[in-house]
C-alpha cells in the first residue's frame, strides 16, 4: 500500500474542481456557459472533444507523477538520515566500513548411473536331441574359465544333476567365494533327454559320453567306436553313427575349447579319473588336488573294468583342457561338502593346474 503525506489528496474532489485552476487555457471563464461550478464556455478556437481529452489526460498524468515521487523523495530523505555527519570545525569520523561478500557457487553433483558389469548370470547353450534346453550359470568375471558338467548319462545319474543345482544355489548366495581371475560355469545337465526319459543315453540313444573324436591322441585304445561297452555288455550304436554326431556332444565341444579346466560328474565308482590312455599332466595335477580336498582316491590309469571309448576327458586333454571325471560314492546323495571343498581347491589354483607340464 502507498502512503502518501497528510493532507495531499485526502479528499478526493469534483473533476471539474480538482482542475479547476487549469481551465482559463481552455474556457474563458468570465462568460457563463454550462461547464461545471464556475461557469464560463469553451475557447472558441478550441474543440470540444480535443479539451476534454486532453483535460482529463493531463490531469491523470499530474496526479501519477505526485503518487511517484513522494515516494521517492521519502526514501531519499530517510537514507539521507542515516549518512554519518560531520561536527561543524570538527574532523571527518571514519569512513563507514562496506562489507563485502564474494558469492560461492556451490556445484551440484548429480548422480549418473554407472554401468556395473554383471558378475553372475545364466546362458541358452543350445538345445537337446529332443528340444529340451541346456543351460550354463556363470558366476564372476575373471579370465581363467572352469567349468563343471553335471548329468551326462541322464537319468541314471540323477544326483549329478541335484549336485549341480546346489552348487549353482550356493554361488548365488557366495559368488565372493569365486576369485577375480576366475569365471566359473555349471551346466546342471548336458543330457536333458535322458534325465527326462530315465535313460542313460540321449534322446537319440546315443551315450554322449562315447560320442567324442579322440583318433588324433596318438592312443588307440579310446578312439571313437559306434558300439560302446557298459557294465551292461555291448551296445549297438551307442557311439552314434560318428564321432560328434551329437547336438549336444558338439555343443559341449565347442563350448569347452576356450576352458582351463573341466570336470565332469558321475555316479557311482566313489573316485577321480583322468585321461584313460594318454598321459596328460594337467589334468593328473587336477586330479591330485581335487582327490586331497575331497578324500576321493584317483587313477591315472582310467576306467579299469572295460573300454572306454570317445570319453570327452580323452578329447578335451589331448586339447590342453585339464578335465577329469569325479565319480560320487552312490546313485543317491550329492556328497555337497565334500565337492565344494574340492572346486574352492580347484578354483585357488588354476594356474598351478595348467601350468604343470
Amino acid at each position: 500500500m502507498l502512503l502518501l503525506p497528510t493532507g495531499l489528496l485526502s479528499e478526493p474532489e469534483p473533476y471539474t474542481e480538482h482542475c479547476r485552476r487549469f481551465l482559463p487555457r481552455f474556457v474563458q471563464p468570465h462568460r457563463p456557459g454550462p461547464f461545471g461550478t464556475a461557469g464560463g464556455v469553451f475557447h472558441p478556437r478550441a474543440r470540444r472533444g480535443a479539451i476534454v481529452s486532453s483535460l482529463g489526460r493531463w490531469c491523470l498524468s499530474l496526479v501519477t507523477s505526485s503518487l511517484l515521487i513522494v515516494p521517492a523523495i521519502a526514501g531519499c530523505v530517510s537514507r539521507a538520515a542515516s549518512l554519518p555527519t560531520i561536527p561543524v570545525g570538527g574532523t571527518p569520523g571514519p569512513s563507514p566500513t562496506i562489507a563485502t561478500v564474494e558469492a560461492t557457487a556451490t556445484v551440484v553433483q548429480i548422480p549418473t548411473e554407472t554401468a556395473v558389469p554383471a558378475r553372475r548370470g545364466q546362458q541358452l547353450l543350445g538345445e537337446s536331441w529332443q528340444g529340451r534346453r541346456i543351460v550354463g550359470h556363470w558366476f564372476g568375471d575373471g579370465q581363467q574359465k572352469v567349468v563343471l558338467v553335471g548329468n551326462i548319462h541322464g537319468g541314471t545319474e540323477q544326483n549329478t544333476h541335484r549336485l549341480a543345482w546346489e552348487m549353482i544355489a550356493h554361488f548365488e548366495e557366495h559368488l565372493e567365494e569365486v576369485p577375480s581371475s576366475v569365471t566359473l560355469w555349471i551346466i546342471p545337465t548336458a543330457n536333458p533327454d535322458g534325465l527326462a526319459n530315465g535313460t542313460r543315453r540321449n534322446g537319440h540313444g546315443v551315450d554322449l559320453n562315447r560320442n567324442a573324436n579322440n583318433d588324433s591322441d596318438s592312443c588307440k585304445e579310446n578312439d571313437w567306436v559306434s558300439d560302446t561297452y557298459t557294465t551292461e555288455g555291448i551296445i549297438e550304436g551307442g557311439g552314434g553313427p560318428f564321432p560328434f554326431s551329437e547336438v549336444e556332444t558338439r555343443l559341449l565341444r565347442d563350448f569347452l575349447a576356450d576352458a582351463r579346466v573341466a570336470i565332469f560328474y558321475h555316479s557311482m565308482a566313489g573316485m577321480i579319473f583322468v585321461t584313460s590312455c594318454a598321459d596328460h599332466p594337467p589334468s593328473a595335477e587336477l586330479a591330485r588336488r581335487l582327490s586331497d580336498a575331497t578324500g576321493y582316491p584317483f587313477s591315472k590309469e582310467g576306467w579299469a573294468s572295460y573300454p572306454v571309448t570317445g570319453a570327452m576327458v580323452d578329447y578335451l586333454a589331448y586339447r590342453g583342457v585339464a578335465a577329469v571325471e569325479v565319480e560320487l560314492i552312490t546313485k543317491v546323495d550329492t556328497e555337497f561338502d565334500r565337492n565344494l571343498a574340492g572346486l574352492r581347491a580347484v578354483m585357488g589354483s588354476v594356474d598351478e593346474i595348467v601350468s604343470s607340464w
